[in-house]
């Protein structure tokens, strides 16, 4: 298994000495890059615990104190929302998520990936680790979210120029571009859970050529309609096969608006 460096390593092992010493901790695990098993030099370490639900309240407010007892001092520990836990980051800015998950609400398959450090009374984990399988290609399947998402996003390009914004429609650029993405993984059938700072694996050697020739754009308005212009003509033909292969609905009437919309304000065919 990757190991990553030995401040990684040092969290890990403190979470797997100090951790169990708390009777209400029932079990802890990593996910993310160590959950699965690919690790490096520039991975966060993502600890997970189940506690029992009568602690839940407690470590809401005290979770940082825990993050602090793995990791030493940090210069931001900030809780994330809908959850109870945060990230931390310490001064040779190492980042550490600790996210704790109440007994009731636990759900062992709900992330791709898991290295389990301790488990209680061997119930919550009783087959050992998850072995990562959301990133791995499987059977293409219909974003239509992704899709509708995409011509919405598309469609603003004309507000936002037409307000003279360049830098929300620079920023828009990536917008765009990520639901094409988003396509791409459903071209291929990956359905992920894990963080967005690993696409290589994910995709094709095609598919990230396509991703890397969008041209480049500043704040020009001509550039970024040439990128936009670019990523939607890839857009459509990949969506138009997608969809055609996994007899799925292309949403004619909505692109079709979309497309003339945009024409008729920049005098240039995105299709």
């Amino acid at each position: 298994m990757t190991s990553g460096d030995e401040r990684q390593q040092a969290v890990i092992t403190r979470a797997q000495k100090i951790l169990p010493g708390d009777e209400r901790v029932l079990a802890v695990y990593l996910i993310g890059s160590y959950g699965a098993g690919t690790a490096d030099r520039f991975s966060d370490v993502d600890v997970h615990l189940v506690v029992t639900d009568d602690s839940a309240e407690w470590f809401e407010q005290h979770w940082d104190d825990v993050l602090r007892e793995l990791t030493g001092p940090t210069v931001l520990a900030d809780r994330l929302p809908g959850l109870i836990g945060g990230l931390g980051i310490t001064p040779d800015w190492l980042h550490v998520d600790l996210i704790v998950h109440p007994l009731a609400q636990f759900d062992r398959f709900q992330y791709d990936g898991v290295r389990v450090l301790f488990d209680r009374d061997g119930t919550l984990f009783p087959d050992g680790d998850i072995a990562p399988t959301g990133g791995r290609p499987g059977e293409p399947y219909w974003p239509a979210t992704t899709v509708n998402l995409f011509f919405y996003f598309l469609g603003n390009l004309v507000t936002v120029l037409g307000r003279d914004e360049r830098i929300v429609a620079n920023q828009g650029i990536g917008v765009v571009r990520d639901q094409l993405v988003a396509l791409m993984l459903a071209e291929r059938g990956v359905r992920r859970t894990s963080g967005a700072k690993r696409l290589n694996a994910l995709l094709s050697d095609e598919q990230r050529a396509a991703l890397e020739a969008i041209p480049a754009a500043g704040t020009d308005p001509a550039d970024v309609i040439a990128a936009n212009r670019y990523i939607c003509r890839e857009f459509i033909t990949r969506g138009t096969a997608l969809a055609e292969l996994t007899a799925s609905p292309w949403p004619t009437e909505f692109v079709n608006a979309t497309l003339s919309h945009l024409r008729n304000h920049f005098h240039a065919d995105f299709a």
